[in-house]
């Protein structure tokens, strides 16, 4: 799992979901979380980081 990316919704490292993505005006910035704490949060992912660059995850 990636360590570097901040999660959204608690203070550990590693998070491995894009949850949002900012306006293109804005920078289009990628907003991280866990999957955890995304899908206890009612939260769906646009896509994940995984150490499989062949693995689609849904």
């Amino acid at each position: 799992m990636m360590q570097g990316r901040d999660c959204a919704y608690c203070p550990e490292p590693g998070a491995d979901a894009c949850v949002r993505v900012t306006a293109p005006e804005a920078g289009s910035v990628h907003v991280f979380a866990h999957r955890k704490c995304a899908k206890d949060r009612g939260v769906s992912w646009w896509y994940v980081i995984t150490d499989e660059p062949d693995k689609v995850v849904r």
